[in-house]
Order: structure tokens, then sequence, then C-alpha cells
């Protein structure tokens, strides 16, 4: 079973709040001391880097708190991408040695950042993205993706003459209806399956679990009642563990059969 060769590249979790404000560097100093006190460590890096003045003197800003340690790699970062748009609270980690201390890493850093923030703050969306790999059935992911996936018969251009490096699936749903108190179901996935360029006998996995104020129909279309307005309560380790949960339950199956249908 793929789900047996599985290993964890990346786990990152983001939530976009608002209203769109400033937030100074001693601010971002604030975060850093309260993030380094809610993980117990004194080895954070800090850079507070403000963006391009905009008429009437407003600025974006960016903080940046990273650690590492070995090839883990914790990085926060708070700021702006744009004037007037809503504040991205991103937490990402790289090779973590277990799911329970990103969980553990998220949340904690998340309570902290919004304990500096305080009050007055409107989570508009989360996100979860984990980011992993596989070993692909008979050591070759261009033949898996092509043979077992697709189904492209041997005889296609340009697979069959040997010239073919990279190939890749990609397929995404929308955000769907969901009821009030049901907060994690049905969020919008964005889920890419790929030759790993720097083994080509493993797949990359990567699945975007989004999770917007409002849901959207299949057409684009939004129409707004109390009972479909998302109230983001739950912790970063919830997210997470919901795209996870789907990662396992219903992609590496849907590969792990693709591969037995081929034999």
């Amino acid at each position: 079973m793929l789900k047996n060769s599985y290993q964890t590249r990346g786990l990152s979790f983001a939530f976009l709040i608002g209203p769109p404000k400033n937030l100074t560097r001693q601010i971002g100093m604030s975060i850093h001391s309260a993030v380094c006190e809610a993980l117990g460590v004194d080895d954070i890096g800090f850079r507070y880097q403000p963006g391009e003045s905009q008429p009437g003197g407003e600025r974006t800003f960016s903080i940046n708190l990273t650690r590492e340690e070995g090839r883990q790699r914790l990085t926060v970062e708070v700021g702006q991408q744009a004037h007037q748009q809503p504040i991205r609270l991103l937490l990402r980690y790289e090779w973590p040695a277990s799911n329970k201390l990103v969980f553990d890493d998220f949340d904690s850093t998340c309570d902290a950042a919004f304990a500096v923030l305080g009050d007055g703050w409107q989570r508009v969306l989360a996100e979860a993205r984990i980011r992993g790999q596989v070993h692909a059935p008979g050591d070759s992911a261009i033949s898996f993706l092509s043979r077992a996936v697709l189904h492209l018969p041997k005889s296609s251009r340009p697979i069959d003459d040997g010239r073919l490096s990279f190939m890749a699936l990609q397929y995404e749903t929308v955000a769907a209806k969901f009821t009030q108190g049901a907060e994690l179901s049905n969020p919008k996935r964005d889920v890419s399956v790929e030759v790993l360029r720097q083994d080509p006998r493993s797949l990359y996995l990567e699945v975007m679990s989004q999770w917007p104020q409002v849901a959207a129909a299949p057409d684009g279309t939004v129409h707004i009642d109390p009972g479909t307005i998302r109230s983001f309560q739950s912790p970063p380790s919830e997210y997470l563990t919901n795209t996870i949960d789907y990662t396992e339950s219903v992609l590496l199956p849907f590969l792990d059969q693709a591969g037995l249908d081929q034999r």
C-alpha cells in the first residue's frame, strides 16, 4: 500500500484575519516574545520588513519568525500581501518529526499571536496544506501516472519514445454548503500528484484544504444565509487533521486502487 511509504515533507496552516491594519515592529517583537515563551525556546529568529509607502502614508508589512533544528524548519509569518488586504497569519513546518509536534506548536503559536493582537479581529478564511511523497509502484512515477492513473495506451506519444520526463495530475473542488456548527465540513480542495523531480521513482503529493467564510456554488455564485457563515473557532490542528484524513482516506486509496486495477 502507498500509505506504508508515505513521508511528510511539510505542513502549513494559515488564517486570513481582518480588518486590514498595519502592525508595527513593536507588535512584531511582542509576537516573537510570546511565541518563544509558548514554545519554550529562545532561538527563534526575528525579522520585520515594512513595505513600500502607500498613498495616505500607510504601508504593508511582514513579520517573519524562523527556527531550525536539523532539517526541521518552523516559520511563522504575519503580514499583508497588498494594501487594504486582510492580514495573513501563516505557520509552516518543513520536515517535521511528527504530526503531533506540528499540532502542538501550531496551536500554541496561534494562541500566542492572537493573545498579543488582542480583540477586534475577524477570521475570514482558514487554509491547511500538506506536502508529502510516496514510492510509486514499479519504481517509475511517470509510468504509474500515465498507465495506471490516466490509462494512456502504450502507443501514446511522446510517452512511448522515452522522452517524457515529467507528469502531473491535478484536481480541485469548490467549498460546498455546510450547516451551522459544522465549520470544518465541505472545504475547497486543491490536489496535486506529480513526479518527484528529485527522485522519479516517487510521487510528490500536495493537498490544500480551504475554508472560506461563505461557500460558493460550482458556478461561482454565492448565497448567504445565517447558517452558512463559518465561525472559525477550531485550532489549526483540527484543520490539519481534516486534511490529513482526506489524504489518507481518499487520495492514497484512490492511487492504491489504480495500481491494483493495472495488474
